[in-house]
């Protein structure tokens, strides 16, 4: 009896294909990721055990550092150039619209801005390398009476049609006096803006509370 003979197929697998898809998703990926710019202020926010996270989108936050220096980022897409254009209009600063456009990139990347009214135009014509490197002096907010932070949300409002943004975020160092914490919960409150977040390193929850064992169970 003769014997079936079965024929031999190639085990090779044609890898073009997978190999176009994974080149396509690193390409899509390296062009979409978009790295956080460094801070132009440190600032270590006391702990808390609040597990809420952050709103990365639409949010006025302000922060001051141990010595008390006010910065502030915003990045409101529809928001953010009426309040650049209210600001340079009230405050006769006559900026260009390269100035807005790079106003804006810095409010809007999250480092932080940290200048007076009357020094502002100074760091819209740096370069990106030497804006990292200059020391900024911070927001004027030590007293009532110098309080440039209240003016920027007092244009922010005005810019926004009276509404308050949906995220008012405060981010103060650890180490910061209490009268630099007042001169900025003042900014908003002398606006009437009672509404925001305080911004903390998140810290584990007490042993044996009810928030512990929620965290730690299986």
């Amino acid at each position: 009896m003769p014997r079936v003979k079965i024929p031999r197929k190639s085990t090779t697998v044609d890898m073009t294909a997978m190999c176009d898809v994974a080149f396509l998703l690193l390409t899509f990926f390296m062009l979409a990721t978009k790295f956080k710019p460094d801070d132009v202020v440190k600032v270590a926010p006391p702990s808390s055990v609040s597990s809420d996270d952050v709103p990365d989108k639409n949010a006025f936050q302000v922060m001051f550092d141990k010595d008390g220096k006010v910065f502030f980022s915003y990045n409101d897409d529809e928001n953010l150039g009426p309040l650049i254009d209210v600001v340079s209009t009230q405050q006769n600063l006559g900026l260009s619209p390269a100035e807005k456009k790079n106003l804006a990139h810095i409010l809007a990347a999250g480092g932080g801005l940290g200048m007076p009214f009357a020094e502002l135009k100074q760091v819209l014509d740096l370069d990106p390398d030497s804006y990292k490197a200059f020391k900024q002096p911070g927001i004027p907010a030590i007293d009532s009476a110098h309080n440039e932070l209240r003016t920027w949300v007092t244009c922010l409002l005005q810019a926004n049609g009276g509404r308050t943004p949906d995220n008012v975020l405060i981010k103060g160092d650890n180490g910061a006096k209490y009268p630099a914490f007042k001169e900025v919960i003042r900014a908003f409150t002398d606006n009437k803006v009672f509404h925001f977040k305080l911004v903390t390193a998140m810290a584990d929850a007490p042993p044996g509370t009810a928030l512990w064992d929620e965290r730690h169970k299986k």
